[in-house]
């Protein structure tokens, strides 16, 4: 009887909210200090592929298992997407404070550069480590390709994950929003965005050897 309501409509819709809250408290606890941000957003990316992949899928035991399997790779691909942040905050702050004319325009250009060159690793670098075997510099220069392959599901992954912040702008309340806003966070603010953006990283993987259907689980 219970196998019998767990494959209904809602038992399943209640089992995936219920791996997507799991998923987005270990990302939290696991992205914390910094410099696992890469092995952490890896990890949930690699579980959310493989649970659209296969019925049952063990998430914290996967979690985990990919943390560490993939730890190296992803702290270097995580040491690059933070020195691209730095760039981009550094320079921002000398657009926006210190700088005029034609510096102005030349710390700009450098911090929108590297700001859009992070954004481009974030959303491409660390899902190819969660999906497909391969060196950390192809990685990196997939990412960019990748990018110019598919701009549509770059942007709408973006979109994903700026829409919470958007409505925080135009509600009557900030302050009673920021209180839903920040529950929303600990239950799905990553994990519920992260997952529609895996769903459209399935359509730009396929084209290059990524299997969409369900084959063996250790594949």
């Amino acid at each position: 009887m219970a196998q019998y309501r767990e494959n209904t409509p809602f038992g399943i819709i209640m089992r995936a909210l219920g791996d997507l809250i799991t998923l987005n408290l270990l990302w939290i606890l696991c992205a914390a200090p910094i410099v696992t941000f890469g092995a952490s957003s890896t990890a949930m990316v690699s579980v959310m592929f493989k649970r659209r992949r296969y019925h049952g899928v063990p998430v914290i035991k996967e979690f985990f298992r990919e943390f560490f399997k993939n730890f190296a790779k992803a702290t270097i691909l995580n040491l690059v997407f933070l020195i691209l942040g730095a760039i981009a905050v550094v320079d921002y702050i000398f657009v926006f404070t210190r700088t005029s004319g034609a510096v102005y325009y030349l710390y700009l250009g450098v911090a929108s550069i590297a700001a859009l060159s992070a954004l481009i690793l974030l959303t491409f670098g660390f899902s190819q480590l969660a999906v497909f075997e391969n060196k950390v510099k192809n990685y990196i220069k997939n990412s960019f390709i990748l990018a110019l392959v598919a701009p549509v599901q770059m942007v709408l992954s973006w979109i994903f994950f700026i829409i919470p912040w958007g409505i925080l702008l135009i509600v009557k309340n900030p302050m009673d929003y920021l209180a839903y806003f920040g529950a929303f966070y600990l239950i799905w603010g990553i994990s519920g965005p992260a997952y529609l953006s895996v769903m459209q990283l399935e359509k730009v993987f396929a084209r290059f050897g990524y299997e969409r259907e369900p084959g063996s689980p250790d594949e």
